[in-house]
Order: structure tokens, then C-alpha cells, then sequence
């Protein structure tokens, strides 16, 4: 189902980014110094597989409230209860972060990458980087006795949502599957 889904940022032969006025600090790679960047977005027309938004921002600590701020608009129009979104948005949030501090070897010269699809039965939520992965079988829950800051993304994330799938092909891919919940 999911697989249907054109790549952002072009739909139809034409681009489609917008450019949000949230700007974010990016440290060009020829000089060192430090230059503002907008976070920038594309949101495709409406898609077999639903409608699909994509995300994306320098590798920075600051960038990702404003990649959960741009997923949380992009979602409010979806069918999710406020629960669902809740749990989207802090499931995606972990998964920034983890891109941020382990997926991204060059700082902020990296970016990290959200395609969000959206339709009637399900949310998924893909979260790239330019790191050179990891074994996901290898990160073990976390033991009540010993709980310390951090460590938890991977198990808040399987405790989120129904799915949450690895890819490791030219960079780090997480997608994070909810589907909605019948009432």
C-alpha cells in the first residue's frame, strides 16, 4: 500500500516545496560559519495512497520542534483522535531525535529528512539520516533500575505506534506505522 506513494519534493513533473518562515541555523561546510535555513516542506496533492507531506531540515537539535511543529499541522487535518496524534507526533519526535544524534555524522551540514502519508485506515511516518545505521535487535528495553536521560526512543517508539520498520539503504530510514483506531 505504502509503496504507491510518489517521492517528494515533485508531483506530477512540477516542484511543490513552500518554504515555512521558521528558520534554523545550518553551518556552511566551505566557510564554517553559521547561516540561517529554512526548514522547508512539500505537501503533494492528494495521492492514491493518501496525502503526503515532506519535511526537511538541517540536523540540528533546534530543528526538531520545528519538524514536529510542521508533522503536528500537516496531521491536525487527518482523521487521527487526539490521542493518535499525540502519540504520532512523540513517536516522529524520537525518531528526529535519533537522526539528529546518531544519524547525522557531519552535524549540521546533514539533514534530516520526514515523509509523512496520510489516509483513511493508517499514518506512516518516515524519518531519514545520512548515518551508517545500526542493529535494532541490539537495542534492549530499558531496565526499570537502571533508567538514566535518553535511551528510550527506540522502546517509546514500539510503545507508540502498530509499526516501526528499519531501513538502512544510502543513509538510515525509520517508518513508523499507526493505523487509526475504529470507533
Amino acid at each position: 500500500m505504502w509503496q504507491d506513494v510518489p517521492p517528494c519534493p515533485t508531483t506530477k513533473g512540477r516542484s511543490i516545496h513552500h518554504t515555512w518562515p521558521h528558520h534554523n541555523m545550518r553551518v556552511d561546510q566551505a566557510s564554517s560559519v553559521v547561516k540561517q535555513e529554512s526548514t522547508r516542506i512539500c505537501v503533494a496533492e492528494t495521492e492514491p495512497a493518501g496525502e503526503v507531506a515532506c519535511l526537511s531540515s538541517a540536523s540540528l537539535p533546534e530543528s526538531i520542534r520545528t519538524l514536529r511543529q510542521q508533522l503536528k499541522a500537516f496531521l491536525n487535518s487527518s482523521l487521527l483522535s487526539p490521542e493518535e496524534l499525540c502519540e504520532v507526533e512523540l513517536a516522529a519526535g524520537e525518531a528526529c531525535t535519533n537522526a539528529v544524534k546518531h544519524g547525522s555524522p557531519r552535524g549540521g551540514l546533514d539533514e534530516v529528512r520526514l515523509r509523512c502519508t496520510v489516509n483513511e485506515h493508517a499514518v506512516m511516518v518516515e524519518v531519514s539520516d545520512d548515518g551508517g545505521g545500526f542493529d535494532p535487535e541490539s537495542v534492549l528495553p530499558p531496565e526499570p533500575a537502571t533508567l538514566k536521560d535518553g535511551g528510550m526512543g527506540l522502546f517509546l517508539m514500539r510503545a507508540l505506534v502498530d509499526s516501526v520498520e528499519f531501513e538502512f539503504d544510502a543513509g538510515t530510514t525509520v517508518r513508523l506505522i499507526k493505523h487509526r483506531r475504529r470507533d
